[in-house]
Formats: structure tokens, sequence, C-alpha cells
């Protein structure tokens, strides 16, 4: 049986690629140091929130509810600095030019579409193993960053779009010998 009493404590690994496919990659293929967006500050937060619909009856009791909507969101501030990483949660365009030894990210204002990204959360537990969260969207939330006395965090928020047929976001939790044995054994 689990422990009721497991606590989950600390942040994360965090991975964006840019996603145009039709189907999730493997695990491999996401949690590549190219992929990753480097130290983060400010922790990882998703949102989940359903729009619930209830049916009610002649004395206004509710009989029935329905979720007829989800919202999922992830919020983390961005750490390490990189131009690459900020152009997936917006409309910037990304370039870098040898001659002037410079790099850009231009916004034009032209209300261009959102990139769409592969988000990967990976938490790993007192034990070792992994929880996985997985989400397809896109940065139109924006973002935010101060130039100050402190560390620049680029603080941004990706929302959750419906990319592929029957999935939104997933969480997936590694088990050790032990626990999945006590699955099987349910």
């Amino acid at each position: 049986m689990k422990d009721k009493d497991e606590i989950l404590l600390g942040s994360g690994e965090l991975f964006l690629l840019i996603f145009n496919g039709t189907e999730l990659p493997e695990d491999a293929t996401i949690e590549t140091e190219e992929n990753n967006v480097g130290h983060c500050s400010g922790g990882f937060s998703i949102s989940y929130k359903p729009t619930k619909y209830d049916v009610l009856n002649q004395y206004e009791r509710i009989v029935k509810s329905f979720i007829t909507k989800e919202e999922i969101s992830a919020k983390t501030g961005l750490l390490s600095w990189n131009m690459k990483n900020i152009e997936m949660l917006s409309t910037g365009e990304y370039s870098e030019d040898a001659a002037n030894k410079t790099r850009s990210l231009t916004f034009t204002g032209e209300g261009k579409s959102l990139k769409t990204v592969l988000l990967r959360f990976i938490h790993t537990k007192e034990n070792g193993k992994h929880i996985r969260f997985t989400m397809i969207g896109q940065g139109g939330s924006g973002f935010a960053m101060e130039f100050a006395n402190k560390e620049v965090t680029v603080d941004a928020e990706i929302a959750a779009i419906k990319k592929l047929d029957g999935f939104l976001a997933k969480f997936e939790e590694e088990l050790t010998d032990e626990e999945a044995t006590a699955l099987v054994g349910a």
C-alpha cells in the first residue's frame, strides 16, 4: 500500500521544445540537455480549472454535474538567460548576427500565431523515482521580467491546448518495485 504520508519537497527540471508532431515523443527525445531550460526560480506550478455545469431539478437541487471545459496552465520562472526559450513563449522572432555579434528577439506587433511547445517537468522524489508532468501548450498569457538588484527571472505562463486527440496534459509517476507489486496484488 502506498505511504499516505508521502510529502513532496523541492523543484525539478524543466524541458521545452517546439511541438509540431502527431504523437508524444519518447522520454529520451524530450529529456535532452538541448531541451532543458536550465535554472529556474520561484518553483513550478500547475493550475487545473474545470468549468462545471449543474443540472437542477424542479426543487433547485443538483441532480447531476458535468465538466464542460478544462483549463490547465503551468507557471515557472526561467532563471537561465536564453532568448530562444523566450521565443518559444511568445510571437517573438529570434535571430543571430555573427557579423554584428548580436542575438535579437523581435516583436513585430503584427498578431502572429503562437508557437506550440511541449513542456515536460520532472520532479525527483526522495526514493529516486520521478514524477513527470507533460503538457502541450502555448505561451499566450505572456511573460514578465524585471531588471532590478536581483537575478532576472522570466516569469512565464503556458496554457494547455488540445493539439492531440484525447490529450491535454498528463502526470506520470514512476513506481518502486514494491509499489508496482502492490498494484498487481490489488
